[in-house]
């Protein structure tokens, strides 16, 4: 029920903010509109306000704002082709635009609320290369590998760059700046999350994800991990060190209590850059400022990468999520409280915002492509073309949706 109750709120604000964006900017324009709607399908509840019939509709995933021409050829002062190129390049990224700036606001609320880790460090594991190389609690970390830095985040992608084997920072004690050279930290990692009880780490344990080595070896969610190649764990810490102690090139046998029996499971481990330390939270108005929008550049910057990825193939189908997964990450990011609700939703707007300005037809980057044309050419491509093409468009990503979701349903019964 939680998981229900999250998801359709989740998407319901992001869906309506971003309709938002295109309502607002449509009547600020002086674009007539006949309808906003939040959800599809049938009519659940609707009210009419200055002309304008305000809807929820039965299906909680997706909503619109029907503007006077904007599928017809209709030429009156309210209607949509009417208005300038860019006035109507303003209404269409409006949509996109709102969700990037919600997540900016949700960013910030959280570092406001919560504070956000900056770049002092706070604790630091003795056996770490950061420590051996003269790194100690209370140091502030100005600069990686020559770029500076202001927040956790900015010093944990520098690091964890799989291209780089050391880095070196430079860093302040006491007013005197240093540097030093550091050999990354690896461990190893069979994709599994610690679920906690009464705020404490407990064995009973995820999958990660589901791309995880754990989750592909059969790991489910709630397992209690018994035993780590054949020794007794009883704190997380333990499973965290069986795993790191298991000899290289051989599986990490896992024994497992599930629904009252026991099994054996055997995970093939991987080799992931380590970070050994730990930096302060910060509440500063300075640093809730600075984070919220490189936090929110950083994870369109990752969309982008992504779908390099997927073009280039180091990213298979297997990657990617549909409505069945991100309902699923909503209802687990709800169980594990608002602080994680809030950062998911904050990046659900984000991947809604930039999927929506990709160029592909029925979406909002296609039309800003069209109207692109248009002004090269002195003339807009005839309605009729351009909605022939956005309804190819349309019944392409249904269908890859439905794959997508197919794919979803595989993973959940692990068919």
């Amino acid at each position: 029920m939680l998981t229900i109750i999250a998801s359709v709120l989740v998407f319901s604000v992001i869906v309506l903010v971003h309709e938002f964006g295109h309502y607002k900017a449509a009547k600020s324009v002086g674009i007539r509109v006949y309808e906003f709607a939040i959800g599809m399908g049938p009519t659940l509840f609707k009210i009419v306000r200055n002309d304008t019939i305000y809807s929820i509709r039965a299906v909680p995933i997706g909503g619109f704002v029907q503007m006077e021409g904007e599928d017809e050829d209709v030429r009156t002062a309210t209607s949509f082709n009417t208005k300038t190129i860019w006035q109507r390049a303003v209404v269409i990224a409006a949509g996109p635009f709102m969700n990037f700036v919600t997540a900016l606001v949700l960013f910030m609320l959280i570092a406001f609320s919560y504070g956000v880790p900056g770049n002092q460090i706070n604790e630091m594991a003795e056996n770490s290369n950061e420590y051996r190389a003269g790194l100690r609690p209370g140091d502030k970390i100005v600069s990686i590998n020559g770029d500076k830095v202001y927040i956790w985040e900015d010093i944990f992608y520098e690091i964890i760059n799989p291209d780089n084997t050391y880095y070196t920072v430079q860093y302040e004690r006491d007013g005197q700046l240093m540097q030093s050279k550091i050999d990354n930290n690896y461990r190893k990692i069979i994709g599994i999350t610690t679920e906690t009880e009464d705020g404490k780490a407990t064995t009973k344990v995820s999958p990660s994800d589901v791309t995880s080595s754990a989750y592909k070896a059969g790991v489910k969610k709630g397992d209690r991990i018994l035993k780590i190649n054949d020794v007794p764990v009883s704190t997380w810490e333990e499973i965290i060190a069986g795993v790191e102690n298991t000899p290289d090139s051989q599986e990490v046998r896992l024994t497992v209590e599930r629904e009252g029996n026991t099994m054996e499971i055997s995970v093939v481990p991987s080799t992931q850059i380590d970070m050994r330390f730990n930096t302060k939270l910060e509440k500063s108005f300075t640093t809730a400022v600075l984070s919220s929008p490189y936090k929110t550049v950083y994870y369109i910057e990752l969309m982008f990468k992504t779908i390099k990825q997927l073009v280039t193939g180091k990213l298979g189908s297997d990657a990617l999520g549909g409505p069945v997964m991100v309902i699923s990450m909503v209802g687990e990011a709800a169980e594990n409280g608002i602080l994680s609700l809030l950062n998911l939703a904050a990046f659900i707007s984000i991947n809604l915002g930039f999927m929506n300005l990709l160029p592909i037809p029925a979406l909002d980057g296609s039309k800003l492509v069209f109207l692109a044309l248009e002004g090269v050419r002195g003339k807009a491509i005839p309605i009729e073309k351009e909605g022939y093409i956005h309804f190819i468009g349309f019944v392409v990503l249904i269908g890859f949706m439905i794959f997508i979701t197919y794919k979803d349903i595989l993973r959940l019964f692990r068919i």
